[in-house]
């Protein structure tokens, strides 16, 4: 029996393909189009999701899921007596962690550990994912978490927001703001810091925009190995641009391809291109 379990939430934009190969437990959240819910990555896919935004005129919105719906995600992994590692979406971006841990108040639990990545969407992803990993070669509840420690201060992310609309639609930047930056091809690059989604700098055009991201990583890595998880909406074309670049000026180890879901989705709608990197850690010892 494998000692130790991990549990997520449905922001980590992972598909259920990999939730199933290393046994992960996702709780989805609400996401909310007027009076209609749907369960995130269970009633509703990505493709939906931006479909729907691109052609609704109501803003969408999460919420997150209830204390029971924890308590019913550990309850099975607490019987078969398994430590359980429950990591998720940022605190300063959704009361997802506090209905964690009420959850683990009502269930008392004493190997129950919830833990904020302070983070989202992929990079949450891919601190769940190599979690997992850990957890399935048979490490230790401790060891997990100090790799978790680890993941939490060696990533970087960056999106690249092919319209400023959606950004403008929910109140982050002006109307005449958005205008002008559409006028002359303005295209932000933005970042997830402590908990947040920050713009990082502007550029003009798609391209460069690109090229940017990579030389922030670079300047960052330089040579290092790291893992790439690349993310889009539903910018196909402009994902491959993205790929292209970072294997070509990147020590990418090891790639990955997701879709962007609806917590980060909803505020830069279905042109965003981003890609996270984490620098690869030496083995467990």
């Amino acid at each position: 029996m494998q000692k130790v379990r991990i549990v997520t939430d449905s922001t980590a934009d992972l598909d259920r393909a990999t939730y199933d190969r290393y046994g992960i437990t996702m709780v989805p959240l609400r996401v909310f189009f007027g009076q209609e819910a749907f369960l995130d990555g269970v009633e509703i896919t990505p493709e939906q999701f931006f479909k729907r935004q691109v052609e609704g005129k109501e803003m969408s919105s999460t919420s997150q899921p209830t204390p029971v719906e924890f308590v019913n995600a550990y309850r099975p992994l607490a019987e078969e007596g398994s430590s359980i590692i429950s990591l998720h979406i940022s605190a300063l971006m959704s009361g997802t962690i506090q209905s964690a841990k009420l959850a683990k108040t009502m269930l008392d639990y004493k190997e129950l550990e919830i833990i904020d990545s302070r983070v989202t969407s992929v990079v949450l992803g891919l601190m769940v994912i190599n979690a997992a990993r850990a957890a399935v070669e048979g490490r230790s509840k401790e060891e997990i978490i100090e790799l978790i420690r680890f993941m939490k201060d060696n990533h970087q992310i960056y999106f690249a927001v092919d319209t400023l609309e959606y950004l403008q639609r929910g109140g982050r930047i002006g109307k005449a703001q958005a205008f002008l930056g559409t006028l002359l091809n303005v295209k932000p690059i933005l970042t997830i810091k402590d908990g947040y989604v920050f713009p990082h700098e502007k550029v003009r055009g798609r391209a460069k925009a690109f090229d940017r991201i990579v030389s922030i990583m670079q300047d960052k890595f330089g040579g290092q190995e790291v893992q790439c998880f690349l993310v889009h909406g539903e910018d196909w074309d402009g994902a491959a641009q993205l790929k292209e670049k970072a294997q070509k000026g990147l020590n990418c180890v090891e790639f990955f391809e997701g879709r962007l879901g609806p917590v980060v989705g909803t505020h830069v709608g279905p042109g965003v291109v981003g890609m996270v990197c984490l620098q690869k850690r030496e083995p467990f010892k």
